[in-house]
């Protein structure tokens, strides 16, 4: 799929930068950046599932722990 990418002058020489400094295309520098970023927020949302959990299971502990 084809889209248009709006970038300001600082944005458009900062992936320039990457582009040249990775040796990739724009294109893929923005393709992996959209792949690392889906990636970075998936994690987050396990590492806050995961405190969640923890929290419910262990909450109390951690309270008294926090008291001693």
């Amino acid at each position: 799929m084809a889209i248009n990418l709006r970038l300001s002058q600082d944005e458009e020489a900062v992936l320039v930068a990457l582009a040249r400094r990775s040796g990739r295309s724009k294109n893929d520098v923005i393709r992996i950046a959209l792949i690392e970023k889906a990636a970075r927020e998936e994690h987050r949302d396990r590492v806050e599932a995961s405190l969640e959990w923890a929290l419910d299971r262990y909450g109390d502990v951690v309270r008294r722990l926090g008291e001693a």
